[in-house]
């Protein structure tokens, strides 16, 4: 019988969702209603109830580290152990990508065949495929564009066509991008390559196409739970309906009101088809938010019901501190009022949780400089907790091969740079080991044996994107105006109603206080207020805030012109490496350190002779083009390399 402890802490919602019958069932969770602990005590009830066998479990994630997270969980749970998670008698737990590379390692060792090989460089495979018309710069967009038509199940001749159909705002023509996906896609199947998305089409096709390997699957992975559904994009959907066969042992937890990714293909539809496709599954909701004050839930729930969704959500805690609605003058007062509020917040606690949300990493940037020069800690996270975090990955992975895609999956995936680091460490570590045993708990114990990482706790400046699964107690949203709230970007009615999304998932990640800022000029301009927080409750306490003169002469002292024209070139140079690291699957500072930077910049070098002087021929014959690009200067022949 199955542990009456698994249902101690849970509500009678949490416990219904725990303990109902092993059918299809889908669990709508809201922000803060426990939505992981009641999916890893599901689990672990199913295998302590005997309805199902830990060895045939599969749980699908979106990130590694909300796998990695259940995998901490069901360990405490005591269904996982900590010093054997390979081992074939436990559950597995993995994203997308990992489950798929996984089916198609063992279709290959059934059959002899190949697992294609990675693409390592992206841009340069998309130059080679497009020869003379190659994009430079734009490399990244193209293939931006390409991951979401991959993502959409879209082939290159219908890319046209779907782009107009979704009204998508695309940076080049249509029909270039097309023409390009088309050639890319007969490059990689002429080298027998594949990018990361095309492990998930890989699979899906053989499991579609060899009832062998349907059932022998299907047999393997008796029970699914999926994670997150409503972010599952088209391919990612027809992956999870090839797994499961038609088969009712599902438990799917999901809430559309955080479907936040349509703009990388996610289509939240597919959740709210579910209940048909699954032939009237159980439909249980968690109602109850235990996150949020009452006055941060009812700003959230009025964004939501104000564009068009019905929340059923409620908090679980009492009365709070009241939000705050700030309009001020300008950008500058804006910084001053962040300023003030942060300052306030890190003396009233000793352990500050505290968040900056915005839309966009642009309006970050500058508070950020803001914060930092004023003495305030800034960190993007707690590096610490992420270093281990993924040197716990590291120590999962069995093989060399595994340490390679973990590392690729997080130079593509990860937004942290602390994780990042460690990706690039463990690819540092393979390229430096060529001989003996390659496993995870070398590359695990090289890691911790070099961690020069230091401990950076601090305010962390997020976008609306990146702080999803996060929690602070207090919040700080900025540019609560039209054309960042919603974005200038979103014209359908669709985009209109996931930016209002994004607006709520942005208010729920305040547990205790949550301050909305709105400025009346933006660069001079006379703006908008976001109609997402229009008629606020009445509980808001709205107010202007005042600017001391002294405080606007220090936000606005004037930049000689030289410095200012320096720092652009640096920013240009630094968002070149970025494209450059990205399509690449590294990091910046692995492609152009920023002192490479600086020396290029003191120099000015005239050609790739020159160049090659400051990053050595190699480097300078990679990059020069890109770099003298930026520096206004024609790129000149090749150096020599003898």
């Amino acid at each position: 019988m199955p542990n009456e402890a698994l249902l101690a802490d849970l509500d009678d919602d949490q416990r219904r969702a725990v303990t109902c019958a092993p059918s299809a069932t889908i669990v709508h969770a809201g922000a803060g209603s426990g939505k992981t602990r009641v999916l890893t005590h599901r689990i672990a009830w199913r295998i302590a109830d005997g309805s199902a066998d830990s060895s045939r479990v599969l749980a699908i994630t979106f990130t590694r580290e909300a796998a990695a997270e259940m995998r901490r969980r069901l360990r405490t749970l005591g269904v996982t152990r900590h010093d054997r998670a390979g081992d074939s008698d436990q559950p597995t737990i993995g994203t997308f990508h990992s489950v798929a590379l996984a089916l198609l390692r063992r279709r290959a060792s059934d059959t002899s065949a190949q697992v294609p090989a990675i693409v390592g460089n992206r841009v340069a495979l998309l130059d080679q495929a497009m020869g003379e018309n190659s994009f430079g710069r734009q490399s990244a967009a193209v293939l931006a564009e390409i991951d979401w038509a991959h993502a959409r199940i879209v082939a290159p001749e219908r890319y046209e066509i779907e782009v107009r159909r979704t009204a998508r705002n695309v940076p080049l023509e249509p029909a270039r991008v097309a023409a390009a996906y088309n050639a890319y896609e007969q490059l990689k199947r002429k080298r027998g390559l594949a990018d990361l998305d095309d492990l998930i089409s890989l699979a899906t096709r053989a499991i579609n196409d060899r009832p062998d390997f349907a059932a022998a699957t299907r047999f393997r992975f008796r029970h699914l739970f999926v994670d997150e559904a409503q972010d599952m994009n088209p391919l990612q959907y027809a992956f999870f309906e090839a797994l499961r066969g038609n088969r009712d042992d599902v438990f799917i937890v999901g809430d559309p009101l955080q479907a936040i990714y349509g703009w990388n293909g996610a289509d939240p539809m597919l959740f709210r088809s579910l209940p048909d496709a699954l032939n009237q599954p159980t439909v249980l909701s968690l109602p109850n938010n235990y996150r949020c004050t009452p006055q941060v839930l009812d700003v959230a729930t009025h964004v939501a019901v104000n564009n068009g969704s019905t929340p059923d959500v409620q908090s679980r805690r009492s009365n709070g501190l009241p939000v705050e609605y700030l309009e001020v003058q300008d950008e500058f007062d804006e910084a001053f009022a962040v300023r003030q509020l942060v300052t306030q917040h890190i003396q009233q606690v000793t352990n500050p949780s505290l968040a900056i949300l915005a839309r966009t990493n642009a309006l970050l940037e500058p508070l950020s400089r803001m914060l930092s020069s004023a003495g305030v800690p800034v960190a993007s996270r707690r590096a610490s907790a992420v270093r281990t975090s993924a040197i716990d990955e590291v120590a999962e992975c069995r093989t060399r091969h595994d340490l390679t895609v973990w590392a690729a999956d997080v130079i593509v995936e990860s937004t942290d740079n602390d994780e990042r680091v460690v990706a690039e460490q463990v690819q540092a570590y393979l390229r430096s080991s060529t001989q003996g045993n390659i496993d995870g708990r070398s590359a695990a114990a090289y890691l911790r044996a070099s961690n020069t990482t230091p401990e950076h706790y601090g305010v962390e400046l997020l976008t609306f994107h990146s702080a999803k699964g996060r929690e602070f107690s207090r919040v700080i949203i900025v540019g609560a105006e039209r054309g960042l709230m919603p974005h200038s970007g979103a014209t359908t009615s669709e985009q209109q109603r996931e930016e209002a999304r994004l607006a709520y998932v942005a208010c729920t990640r305040a547990a205790d206080h949550l301050v909305i800022i709105r400025v009346l000029r933006r660069k001079g301009r006379v703006t908008t207020a976001s109609p997402f927080f229009a008629d606020l409750p009445d509980t808001v306490h709205r107010r202007n805030q005042p600017i001391e003169p002294v405080a606007r002469v220090a936000f606005a002292r004037p930049v000689d012109p030289g410095v200012a024209a320096e720092r652009e070139l640096r920013n240009r140079l630094r968002e070149v490496r970025n494209v450059i690291a990205r399509t690449n699957f590294t990091l910046p500072e692995a492609v152009l350190s920023d002192a490479e930077i600086s020396r290029i910049i003191t120099a000015q070098p005239t050609d790739m002779t020159e160049l090659a002087r400051i990053l050595g021929p190699l480097t300078a014959n990679r990059l020069g083009a890109a770099i003298l690009r930026e520096l206004h200067l024609p790129p000149t022949t090749a150096v020599n390399q003898s």
